[in-house]
């Protein structure tokens, strides 16, 4: 009887860790560059400002003139170019996020294609 105790205890207290992790926020971004259609992203970052500068800064190692088209908080993200623009949307699915990441590139350009998609908690 003692260890079936103790072990539902852990289990209990396990559930208590689960679900506040589950609850943390965690934040992701994608900055590109138009100019050198190069791209950099981060993913589960604690707060929106950290995952957009590291987003920044991946990107700026790869091209010049990056800036942040997209962040989310618990969500997916995605990066969808073509030759004359790009789209960059989230939503509560990678699916999802991709669907409108490629209809707002599709506004712009012509054979746009999937460059990145993430989700935060993964």
């Amino acid at each position: 009887f003692m260890v079936r105790v103790s072990q539902l205890a852990a289990l209990a207290m396990l559930a208590v860790i689960s679900h506040a992790a589950a609850a943390q926020e965690l934040f992701g971004a994608i900055a590109y560059s138009d100019k050198a259609r190069k791209y950099g992203w981060a993913n589960n970052y604690p707060a929106r400002d950290d995952a957009t500068k590291a987003a920044l800064e991946f990107c700026a190692r790869n091209g010049p003139d990056c800036r942040v088209v997209l962040w989310f908080r618990n969500a997916c993200g995605a990066l969808v170019t073509g030759p004359d623009g790009h789209g960059a949307a989230w939503a509560g699915t990678r699916k999802a996020a991709i669907s409108k990441a490629a209809k707002l590139c599709a506004e712009r350009s012509e054979a746009c294609k999937l460059t990145r998609s993430f989700c935060t908690g993964q």
